[in-house]
C-alpha cells in the first residue's frame, strides 16, 4: 500500500529539484491534487471514474481517460474509461472512446519509458481519418499520453484532452508527474480498470444499446432529411458540404440539426457524431471473464 505523505514528501522534493517557469507554481497545488486522488482510486479508495472527472476539474482539460492499447493487435482500436466535460448528463460520465496515444507514439508504443509524456495536436492525427475530423468536431486544441503501464502485450495510458493550448509550466510538471503516476497505476489493486469499464459498459448498454441511429427501423423517428443529414455526417461529410450536397440554405441545416439533437439524445454534433461513429456495445454476460484483468 503507498504511503500517501511519503509519497507527497517525495514530490515536493521532486519539484525543488527541477526549475521550472515562474508560472509554474500556480498549478502546482493541484497537480499534487491530482496524483493524490490517481493513486487513492489505483488502491480502490476512490472510484476511477471519479479520480478522471476530478483530474480534469483540477487541470482544466475536457476529457480525461485511461486508455488501454494491445500492441499485438489493431492499436487504433483501445478500450477506453473516460471522464467528458461535455457530455451533458446528470453524472457527466460519457462513453467517449477516443484513443490519441497510437497517433503521437507510433513505433514507440512498445519501447516508450514508463511515466512518459507524449504530447499531440490535430496534425499528428492526419493519417486517422475518423479521428483527425472527430478532433477537429470536439474543438480540441492539444493532448497529452502518459504511458502508465506495459505489460502482457498491452499499454495503458493516461490521456489528457484539452481545447486551449497547455502552459510550459504544465508540460514540465506533467513530464515530471509521469514516472509517479506510472509508479501509482503499477501498485494498483487488481482490477481497478477491469471494473470500472465494465459498470461503465452497463451504463452505455442501457443507454445506447436499443438507440442505433442509423438502423433501418429508426428508432429515433428521425424525418427522411434529418435522416440524410445523419447518413451524410457518418461518412465524414462537414457542414459545407451537406449544404451543397443537400442544397439547403444554412438555417433550414441548423433546424435539422436541432431537431436531431433532441430526437437522438445528444447536445452537440461532436456528440452526435461520435454516436453516428461509435459502433453499438454487444451486449455482454456481467460475469464475463476479461481477457487481462487489470
Amino acid at each position: 500500500m503507498i504511503g500517501f505523505r511519503s509519497m507527497l514528501n517525495g514530490m515536493n522534493g521532486m519539484f525543488s529539484a527541477h526549475r521550472f517557469a515562474p508560472d509554474a507554481m500556480a498549478p502546482t497545488s493541484e497537480l499534487l491534487k491530482v496524483v493524490a486522488v490517481l493513486c487513492q482510486a489505483s488502491q480502490g479508495k476512490v472510484p476511477l471514474l471519479n479520480a478522471l472527472r476530478e483530474t480534469a476539474r483540477a487541470i482544466d482539460a475536457e476529457v480525461v481517460a485511461i486508455s488501454r492499447v494491445d500492441l499485438q493487435g489493431n492499436q487504433n482500436s483501445a478500450k477506453v474509461l473516460s471522464y467528458d466535460a461535455n457530455h451533458k448528463t446528470p453524472d457527466s460520465f460519457s462513453g467517449f472512446d477516443f484513443c490519441i496515444a497510437p497517433a503521437i507514439c507510433g513505433d514507440n508504443m512498445s519501447r516508450a519509458k514508463l511515466g512518459s509524456a507524449w504530447f499531440g495536436k490535430l496534425d499528428d492525427l492526419s493519417e486517422y481519418e475518423h479521428l483527425s475530423e472527430f478532433y477537429e468536431f470536439r474543438r480540441f486544441y492539444e493532448s497529452v499520453s502518459i504511458l502508465l503501464e506495459r505489460q502482457n502485450g498491452v499499454a495503458d495510458f493516461l490521456e489528457l484532452h484539452f481545447n486551449h493550448p497547455i502552459s510550459s509550466a504544465l508540460v514540465d510538471i506533467l513530464s515530471v508527474l509521469g514516472p509517479v503516476l506510472s509508479d501509482c497505476w503499477k501498485k494498483r489493486s487488481l482490477g481497478r480498470f477491469s471494473e470500472a469499464k465494465l459498470k461503465n459498459t452497463r451504463r452505455k448498454l442501457i443507454k445506447k444499446e436499443p438507440k442505433s441511429i442509423l438502423s433501418m427501423d429508426n428508432p429515433c423517428q428521425l424525418s427522411r432529411s434529418e435522416y440524410r443529414v445523419c447518413l451524410l455526417l457518418a461518412r465524414g461529410l462537414n457542414n459545407n458540404a451537406l449544404l451543397s450536397e443537400l442544397s439547403i440554405s444554412i438555417s433550414t441545416l441548423r433546424t435539422h440539426l436541432r431537431n436531431i439533437y433532441v430526437k437522438t439524445e445528444t447536445s452537440s454534433q461532436a456528440e452526435l457524431i461520435h454516436d453516428l461513429l461509435t459502433p453499438m456495445v454487444k451486449r455482454q454476460s456481467p460475469t464475463a471473464s476479461s481477457k487481462n484483468v487489470a
